[in-house]
């Protein structure tokens, strides 16, 4: 399970350039389903999930604190278009707490989510619905690995 830690540390990054890298890069029937079960099992743990606005301002209401942030894959794609993402409570904290994010009213977190029209991704972070992506599916590891076959978006 991904921590606050592993956001706020960059292991994030490094975990997401390793799994991009290899959906990119393997293409040997064995090795990519032996491949593609281990990046499964790791992403399941974030239960991504594709989500609508309607979810997202329920989850802002309801949280503590909002912070937002230059969405994490952007981190390992500089070129991609930009977006941003809501942080929720420890994981807004730790975010701002590195300079990796800003905190904002629970409105301008509703207002940032509202300016792009990008799919809206929510993740977990230490067992906790954290992270509202406004994802960018070229880049992003989750449509990444959909568009290879291994389903790991709930809709």
């Amino acid at each position: 399970m991904a921590n606050v830690n592993d956001y706020t540390s960059g292991r994030i990054l490094t975990d997401t350039k390793l799994a991009l890298y290899s959906l990119k890069f393997v293409k040997i029937p064995i090795v990519g389903s032996l491949i593609g079960k281990k990046l499964l099992k790791k992403i399941r743990k974030f239960e991504p999930k594709q989500i609508d606005m309607e979810t997202a301002l329920k989850l802002i209401q309801e949280s503590r604190k909002c912070a937002v942030g230059e969405r994490v894959c952007r981190a390992i794609h500089k070129n991609s278009e930009f977006t941003e993402s809501v942080f929720l409570d420890e994981l807004a904290e730790g975010l701002v707490e590195v300079g990796k994010a800003r905190y904002v009213t629970k409105e301008e977190a509703i207002n940032t989510l509202k300016k792009y029209n990008n799919p809206l991704i929510l993740s977990k972070v230490s067992n906790k619905h954290m992270e509202i992506c406004r994802s960018s599916p070229d880049v992003c590891v989750y449509w990444n690995m959909e568009k290879c076959g291994l389903k790991c978006l709930n809709r």
